[in-house]
């Protein structure tokens, strides 16, 4: 069960490291109706596998791993985490500029997405995929044993 959960786990945040490139390849683009519904589509996918993460690494926190005493008290995963929570701050604004497309696209609408927007849209998924480095980096520094 142990490596089924760890797997679930790491295949969960691959898919939201695969969502947040997709949205930053189809928010450079000028916005089509067809990009409008992908990134909606997208951005939901980047939900749930954050959800998912966050389940899944609770589960392995609480249950799987070394146990709870080990990992709130470990440095490195404090950095894992507050990078994680920083990401997900971040991916609040896509999201709602997203979600308040939904009425336009469903009236088959193109939404409003003005130059600035789209340029701080680009800001934030770059801002998200260089937290993922601090993520990686916490978690390297928790496999090797390190605590910082």
């Amino acid at each position: 069960m142990n490596i089924f959960v760890a797997l679930l786990h790491h295949i969960a945040a691959f898919t939201l490291v695969g969502t947040l490139l997709a949205e930053l390849a189809l928010i450079r683009q000028p916005l089509t109706l067809s990009s409008a519904k992908s990134l909606r589509f997208i951005d939901s996918i980047y939900g749930v596998s954050a959800m998912l993460i966050i389940v899944l690494g609770v589960l392995r926190v609480m249950y799987f791993e070394k146990g709870q005493d080990y990992y709130l008290h470990n440095h490195a995963f404090m950095l894992k985490m507050t990078a994680f929570i920083l990401v997900g701050l971040l991916s609040a604004y896509p999201t709602v500029v997203f979600l308040g497309w939904g009425k336009a696209v469903k009236q088959n609408q193109l939404p409003e997405l003005p130059t600035g927007q789209a340029k701080t849209i680009q800001r934030i998924l770059k801002l998200e995929l260089a937290g993922i480095l601090f993520i990686l980096a916490g978690a390297v520094l928790m496999a090797k044993g390190h605590a910082i």
